[in-house]
């Protein structure tokens, strides 16, 4: 049980770490890369809200409210291509997601952890196991848009 706590309350403080380090950098150089092969903050925040709202919070809620249900695979990339918008402001994809973010934990709140789905690719995953998952996924992005802004800040 200490466990699931602590990973609802990281889910939690990851909004507001999140809006911090949006705040951090201006938005006029928020479409600014390090390098070509590297994303900008806005391309690692338009990722974050595109998974939570299109992967993450629907494979919470198939789990939470079906027997074992099949959990698609999903193209992130055509996912991307078709939802990305440079012009899309910051404010609004935090919105979003901080939006999902709250339906996630609002599920894994009350949910039995121990509940199963069977993904495509990896088979059985737990309720449990995503929510590690979307925590791992949360600050592996924002641990990227952090390095975004102190590169920019060394070189920009």
């Amino acid at each position: 049980m200490t466990d699931q706590i602590s990973i609802l309350n990281a889910l939690r403080a990851s909004l507001d770490d999140l809006a911090r380090e949006v705040e951090r950098l201006p938005a006029e150089t928020a479409l600014w890369r390090a390098a070509e092969d590297e994303w900008s903050q806005h391309e690692c925040l338009t990722h974050l809200q595109i998974v939570e709202r299109h992967i993450f919070l629907p494979r919470m809620r198939a789990i939470v409210e079906q027997d074992n249900p099949f959990l698609p695979a999903v193209d992130e990339r055509d996912l991307m291509q078709r939802e990305w918008d440079s012009q899309r402001p910051r404010t609004e994809l935090l919105a979003i997601f901080a939006e999902d973010r709250r339906a996630e934990l609002a599920l894994l709140e009350v949910g039995d952890w121990a509940r199963m789905g069977r993904h495509a690719k990896r088979g059985p995953i737990s309720l449990g196991w995503m929510a590690h998952y979307t925590l791992g996924h949360t600050w592996e992005h924002l641990s990227q848009m952090m390095r975004v802004r102190l590169n920019y800040l060394a070189h920009g």
